[in-house]
């Protein structure tokens, strides 16, 4: 049967020619209905499929090696000559980690944290080297508790090249959120506390403290 019979009844029932009678009305009806469901079922099917051409994002578990880099804000304060702690200075901060994945719930790497205040011809810093551990209570959802160790440092860096500076013991509590922007991407909001203890250079011993806010962008290889 031709193609074209749909629209040129001709070309399948020449003149002359006997027709076949038509099916009586309740068979037509059914078979109008198989036809309907049938045709419903694969338009369906493919109203569950993404678009051709475009990748669906899924979901998917932490994996394989990872790199974050933060930028933000932070407040120095520290105890030197004085009972408690000096208010809170806030300066621009910047973030380097990078490690692997243990599993859905845990994230093991380095750290390295950095407080700049620049003023005249000099650089203050205060730096920290750190092993980190980010812990996932739920594997399901980006929310993390942070945890490291390591060394810290507070230097004065001059334009002639002379530099002071004290070097210690730091660690670090903080908390941050995995908000996934595709595949591998995920905006990285933080916050961390950290603290630095040093013996000092004329033997008398202080501690320094930065709270630091960042927001941030991290890189997951894998699929």
């Amino acid at each position: 049967m031709s193609a074209l019979c749909p629209v040129l009844p001709e070309r399948c029932h020449p003149e002359g020619a006997s027709r076949p009678r038509g099916p009586k009305p309740r068979v037509t009806t059914s078979l109008l209905l198989v036809s309907i469901a049938l045709t419903a079922f694969p338009l369906e099917s493919f109203a569950q499929q993404p678009p051709p051409g475009l990748v669906e994002v899924k979901e998917g578990t932490r994996k394989g090696f990872w790199f974050g880099l933060d930028l933000g804000v932070g407040g120095e304060s520290n105890d030197v000559g004085a009972p408690g702690y000096s208010d809170l200075f806030y300066q621009p901060t910047i973030s380097l980690r990078a490690g692997g994945t243990v599993g859905s719930n845990l994230r093991l790497g380095g750290e390295v944290l950095s407080w700049f205040d620049e003023e005249g011809d000099a650089v203050a810093s205060l730096s920290s080297a750190l092993f980190v551990a980010q812990f996932y209570p739920l594997s399901s959802a980006g929310l993390y508790l942070k945890g490291g160790l390591g060394v810290g440092r507070n230097a004065i860096d001059f334009n002639d090249g002379f530099n002071v500076g004290d070097t210690g013991f730091a660690g670090l509590l903080g908390a941050g959120y995995e908000l996934r922007l595709g595949r591998r991407l995920y905006l990285n909001p933080v916050v961390d506390l950290v603290g630095h203890s040093y013996s000092g250079r004329l033997g008398s011993g202080y501690t320094e403290r930065l709270v630091n806010f960042g927001l941030g962008v991290l890189f997951q290889s894998g699929k």
